[in-house]
């Protein structure tokens, strides 16, 4: 049975290999908010009043032809929402890996993705000196998006404009997060 699954596995990666040869990637920052789904995180983030706050999202992937108005891809996100006030600060970290697929129905560069998304968020609290963290189980969610690919048509580095909503759940709620970012892109 061992030499049966090596030999699968053999003959797949044989096959696959002008695919990934052809595989294309992209990087991505932007910003964008957390709607949290826990009131227990809800009320930790209002202890800080008077705050600064940065939220930073980045994301990459491996892009994988399919054909010409299909792509596969492979990657990952963050979001870091980071709050400080003075010498307080609260920094949640939401993370994921992500599998999908983009669908281009040819109006220039823009496109239509989904993505399964496995993933988790870690909180890290520094309030009146009191240190603490945690983080939430692993979970199943999605994310959608809607963007405009620059490089679609093109054989070089481009950008790309990607809105993108990612709902996860977190063991009884559900975090919500709405990001817009600029990627840059190439294709093959």
């Amino acid at each position: 049975m061992k030499k049966k699954f090596l030999i699968l596995s053999a003959l797949l990666s044989f096959f696959s290999l002008p695919t990934f040869a052809k595989a294309g990637f992209e990087f991505g920052l932007g910003s964008g908010y957390v709607f949290y789904g826990d009131k227990a995180t809800r009320d930790k983030n209002d202890l800080l009043s008077d705050i600064n706050q940065i939220v930073l999202a980045t994301d990459a992937a491996f892009l994988i032809p399919a054909n010409d108005y299909v792509i596969f891809s492979l990657g990952g996100d963050g979001v870091f929402d980071l709050r400080w006030h003075g010498s307080d600060h609260i920094y949640l970290i939401d993370y994921a890996f992500l599998a999908g697929f983009r669908v281009y129905p040819n109006f220039g560069g823009l496109y239509a993705s989904i993505d399964y998304a496995l993933g988790r968020r870690s909180d890290f609290y520094s309030i009146e000196n009191k240190d603490s963290s945690e983080s939430t189980k692993w979970g199943n969610g999605f994310k959608i998006g809607i963007g405009y690919d620059f490089s679609y048509h093109l054989n070089s580095i481009a950008p790309e404009i990607f809105a993108s909503l990612k709902s996860m759940p977190r063991g009884g709620t559900r975090d919500t997060l709405f990001c817009v970012s600029l990627k840059l892109t190439k294709h093959k």
